[in-house]
């Protein structure tokens, strides 16, 4: 089912492969997300590039063909190669899947043909049995290709010998192919699940590739697991504190995850006490600016940011950075209107229905930063100041930019975080390299004697397939 673990589990095979001297490739057919990555083919989902990422490969859109982004109301937007298709209402899924079965395979076959090995990301279940017609996300490519696969339980929300035995038994055509089964997330000694194991094993006839325990590390969630940003209080201390504003419609949250590499105190909130004592506050992208300024409004969020802002460091990227401007115009977009924005910043923004999507570029001339940082944009805005167009803008303490991605970049990231230190009279530090970082955490993982035990397993069995 979602949820289980199947994007971490993907990326430490990718990473337990590649180590041996396999050029390995993630691939999942369909993904459903706001966390996009983009690279300078298009949008691809941030899961594959993280995958691809622990495989030592460079992120490419064909790792993830189908990419579709809800936007709200039923519908989502659909992302084919990276490049927007159109929009996709929610009675139209059958004959869309119907309609793309066949490129996505055609791609598939072409990344099999390149690679050593390829690991494919299933999403959701195999056995939604009222979907299987056309579902080359699971069922068709597991059978047109007589795929091996692994079966992965999530026993931490119960119900794991359903999720198992179930899924055997409800697709019996396809269980000759599984090479075993996982239960993930387990809590507590392994002895109390030694009778559990057995009977799992004795029911399905298949092998357990491993009894994986939970991991406090949060190195990566799923996209429909959580929003993957610790909620809650700050904690009592002299770090610098960092409070990503949380809105309904937030979106590529996920630009904040190389703050987890760093010292500092990172939360996502909408408590006026908790962004009042943080030290920086960051607006993160929104798939709906104005419903999503409205909610700030609602709350008084939009008078505590007046009121901070020329005391605390406030960055806004894409969504947060439109947000930030002094007003902005759209005519069906995302939310038809004109209205007032923040006015923390001087630029006015304007949505057009042609949507940007493509790897970008900005130089700065930023009082911590002085040249040029690579990332990503997708937006349908544009935003204008004395008649130009602008992709980044500051005054004071108030930065904003649309390049999603930008604090992936470790100088910047750096620099940003010390200029912030320094405002609060907190001492500089160095910022560790980031893709380092993923791979020392993916590492440890896989040095835990579980971890070994489920890829040696998985390695041992698929030689035997």
């Amino acid at each position: 089912m979602s949820s289980v673990g199947k994007s971490l589990l993907t990326a430490l095979l990718a990473r337990h492969f590649s180590r041996s001297g396999l050029r390995v490739s993630p691939f999942k057919a369909q993904n459903m997300s706001l966390n996009a990555f983009a690279t300078e083919e298009g949008e691809m989902a941030y899961a594959q590039a993280f995958q691809a990422w622990a495989a030592g490969r460079k992120p490419s859109v064909r790792m993830n063909p189908l990419l579709l982004k809800p936007l709200g109301n039923m519908t989502s937007e659909i992302i084919f190669l990276g490049r927007s298709e159109g929009i996709l209402p929610s009675g139209d899924f059958r004959r869309f899947k119907a309609a793309y079965k066949e490129r996505v395979l055609a791609v598939f076959e072409e990344v099999l043909a390149e690679n050593d090995l390829v690991l494919i990301e299933g999403a959701g279940s195999l056995a939604e049995l009222n979907l299987l017609e056309n579902d080359f996300v699971n069922y068709e490519i597991v059978k047109r290709y007589g795929l091996p696969f692994v079966l992965i339980g999530d026993i931490d929300r119960g119900g794991v010998f359903a999720q198992i035995w179930g899924t055997y038994e409800l697709v019996p055509e396809l269980k000759p192919l599984s090479l075993g089964f996982v239960v993930n997330k387990f809590r507590g000694s392994e002895d109390l699940f030694a009778e559990g194991r057995d009977l799992l094993e004795q029911k399905t006839g298949k092998p357990c590739l491993g009894l994986l325990p939970f991991l406090r590390q949060r190195l990566f969630e799923e996209d429909s697991a959580s929003l993957g940003l610790p909620r809650g209080r700050f904690r009592s201390g002299d770090d610098l504190r960092l409070a990503v504003v949380y809105y309904p419609h937030l979106s590529n949250y996920l630009d904040f995850d190389p703050f987890r590499a760093e010292d500092v105190e990172l939360i996502l909130t909408d408590d006026p006490r908790e962004i009042s004592r943080a030290h920086v506050i960051l607006l993160p992208g929104s798939k709906n600016t104005a419903a999503d300024l409205a909610y700030l409004r609602e709350r008084g969020l939009d008078r505590l940011l007046g009121e901070l802002a020329r005391e605390k460091v406030i960055f806004g990227l894409c969504g947060g950075f439109q947000m930030l401007g002094r007003f902005i115009r759209d005519e069906g977009v995302e939310n038809r209107g004109h209205f007032p924005a923040l006015g923390l910043l001087p630029h006015e923004t304007t949505f057009f229905p042609e949507k940007i999507a493509r790897a970008g570029e900005v130089s700065l001339e930023w009082p911590f930063f002085h040249g040029l940082v690579r990332g990503f944009e997708i937006r349908y805005g544009r935003s204008f100041c004395g008649g130009e167009e602008v992709k980044a803008l500051f005054s004071g303490r108030i930065f904003g930019t649309y390049l999603h991605g930008i604090f992936y970049d470790d100088a910047f990231r750096e620099a940003f975080l010390n200029y912030a230190r320094r405002c609060f009279g907190l001492p500089e530090k160095r910022s560790p390299r980031f893709a380092e970082y993923l791979t020392s955490q993916i590492d440890e993982i896989l040095a835990l004697p579980a971890f070994s035990h489920f890829c040696d397993q998985v390695e041992k069995h698929l030689a035997l397939f």
